[in-house]
């Protein structure tokens, strides 16, 4: 059975600071305990226990994970699913809205958010829906929603993640995407260029992304990410790992241990 959405916990014990942090699905954070330093605008926003982080999909996100009491605990909700049209039109009309990526929640959202966390995987996806479609309309009444879901169809971009994300070891060439998708090879590098990306970048963002899962699940060595991520070498990996997060895989174990 396929799920609407995916939970992924982060923790930490010392001061984590990375840059340029995938967001590949619209995602809301919950910091649960300690703080969440973002960098936004120029300057930085806190968040905290009593805010969430809202971050469209295909967004990267600066920011410091400040532990309080030698403990950082975050949840991210990935969307698997996306609302209608109507929902984040009204979003966008909602009077009171801004473009401030953390929101201030209130006893409503906290209890739709509970919901979706406390969701059985048991439950049928139809039935997941329609308790995901009530955090939706949450979202937008609240003028909230289009900062997650700024279009209704699914880009080139979502497209090619969802036929990464269930192998993200296995050897994608453009090659065989054009023809899960249907393309010419021309025709899917254009399209991604009008998107502003391109299929090696797509590809590269997802697998760092599933490092840092991975990471927060158990202690692995290097050779075996590289190669749980896609990555034949190591040391490649391992200088793609450094140039996108801006340390070391050792160096971001150590904030987790």
């Amino acid at each position: 059975m396929s799920a609407v959405v995916q939970f992924i916990h982060y923790n930490g014990q010392k001061s984590q600071s990375l840059r340029n942090v995938p967001f590949i699905y619209p995602s809301l954070v919950w910091v649960k305990v300690g703080v969440k330093k973002l960098q936004w605008q120029n300057s930085w926003v806190n968040i905290d226990s009593k805010h969430w982080l809202l971050a469209t999909g295909h967004s990267q996100h600066t920011f410091i994970n400040e532990p309080s009491q030698a403990i950082f605990s975050s949840l991210q909700l990935c969307f698997l699913t996306r609302p209608n049209t109507e929902l984040i039109q009204r979003s966008r009309r909602h009077p009171h809205h801004n473009i401030a990526p953390d929101y201030q929640f209130d006893e409503q959202g906290e209890y739709l958010l509970l919901n979706l966390v406390n969701m059985p995987n048991s439950l049928p996806r139809n039935i997941q829906q329609c308790l995901v479609n009530a955090f939706f309309e949450y979202l937008a009444n609240i003028g909230k929603l289009h900062q997650l879901f700024s279009y209704q169809d699914l880009s080139w971009r979502d497209k090619l993640v969802e036929l990464f994300r269930q192998q993200p070891s296995e050897h994608h060439s453009i090659e065989s995407a054009c023809q899960h998708l249907g393309l010419s090879k021309s025709t899917l590098i254009r399209r991604l260029r009008e998107e502003s990306t391109q299929f090696r970048e797509v590809l590269a963002e997802l697998r760092m992304g599933y490092a840092l899962t991975l990471l927060q699940q158990q202690h692995y060595t290097q050779l075996d990410l590289a190669q749980l991520c896609g990555y034949q070498s190591e040391t490649r990996f391992a200088q793609r790992f450094k140039k996108q997060f801006g340390l070391s895989l050792k160096e971001y174990q150590q904030t987790i241990a």
